[in-house]
């Protein structure tokens, strides 16, 4: 993951205390004594205004955590779509992320302008407190994506299963790695999270059941279909479907036949196309059935080869439709 610098936030001044003229804090001198690094995760930064202290300080913070942030951090601000698909709202409520500061879970001390006009911040992570907050949003994320996993097992709706469990995926691999900030916060966290990388195996065999359930089966009735069998399977693997050589859940038969003239002058064919798609019980999904114009040319070969490139072009329009119908 790639190492993360804290962006710059943008903090009102409104709101801000702001100590001037006093005594310099304990905290800019002594840090180690006011913060000690066993209850404390601390960071200290200057600007010319208090926001660009606050962020300095915040970006030492960000540093102790290395790669632990990263598409992490990113992920967990933007992950709603995996969350809709449950009805837990107290778990989404629990792991709503808006801010840096809040992410990481940092408080900030009075911000101290010197008398030369220089702003410091103390930015600060009680271990404890942070601790409990990480591990609130851990343990939601791992109920929803249960609830995830016992919801799509045995999805009616394969391909929306497929979809949604890859959201899931990459919401259980960020929890994960958020976990190990957790951890560095707190080591005796550990234990609890044993159960994050099981999630993610479990994920992975719940998709690969669903991708199974859409296993097609191309069976065409001789090689002039050739070209209509590659751009068919196009579509079907573009839409989630998984090619297999036999016994596949879903089979689809391929007829094609050509009415072909030979004058003086012109090659004429004349397609027509059947394209079925049956269930393993032999229940039809798709009859997609047509017979196209005449193609002419002065040879042969360029004839049926315009033939062919309109029925290819032809198939994502009607045919793609049809096939999205599937499994849904």
């Amino acid at each position: 993951m790639k190492k993360f610098f804290a962006g710059i936030l943008l903090f009102g001044l409104l709101g801000i205390s702001t100590l001037s003229g006093q005594d310099v804090p304990l905290w800019l001198t002594r840090r180690g004594t006011v913060y000690p690094s066993d209850q404390y995760i601390s960071g200290v930064g200057e600007g010319e205004n208090a926001e660009e202290a606050r962020n300095r300080a915040l970006a030492q913070i960000a540093q102790f955590f290395q790669t632990k942030v990263g598409d992490t951090r990113t992920f967990l601000y933007t992950y709603n779509d995996a969350l809709a698909a449950t009805e837990n709202t107290q778990a989404s409520q629990n792991t709503v992320i808006s801010s840096e500061a809040e992410f990481f879970g940092v408080e900030f001390a009075d911000i101290y302008r010197d008398r030369t006009g220089i702003y410091h911040a103390l930015a600060y992570i009680d271990r404890e407190e942070a601790g409990k907050k990480y591990d609130a949003r851990i343990q939601a994320n791992a109920l929803v994506l249960t609830e995830l996993i016992r919801r799509y097992e045995n999805s009616p709706n394969p391909r929306l299963a497929i979809k949604r469990l890859g959201e899931a995926r990459r919401l259980a691999v960020a929890t994960a790695e958020y976990a190990d900030m957790a951890i560095l916060l707190n080591s005796a966290f550990g234990p609890r999270y044993t159960v994050l990388p099981a999630i993610v195996t479990s994920i992975d065999s719940t998709v690969e059941a669903n991708e199974r359930r859409l296993t097609v089966t191309i069976s065409p009735n001789d090689n002039s279909a050739g070209t209509i069998v590659l751009r068919a399977a196009e579509i079907l693997r573009r839409e989630g479907f998984l090619l297999a050589d036999s016994g596949g859940v879903y089979t689809v038969f391929i007829n094609f036949a050509a009415n072909e003239n030979t004058t003086r002058n012109y090659h004429t064919v004349e397609p027509v196309l059947e394209i079925i798609i049956e269930a393993h019980d032999g229940t039809p999904l798709v009859t997609y059935t047509k017979k196209y114009p005449l193609f002419r040319h002065i040879t042969e070969e360029e004839a049926l080869a315009r033939a062919l490139r309109n029925i290819e072009q032809d198939l994502l329009g009607e045919f793609t439709g049809a096939v999205r119908g599937i499994g849904e």
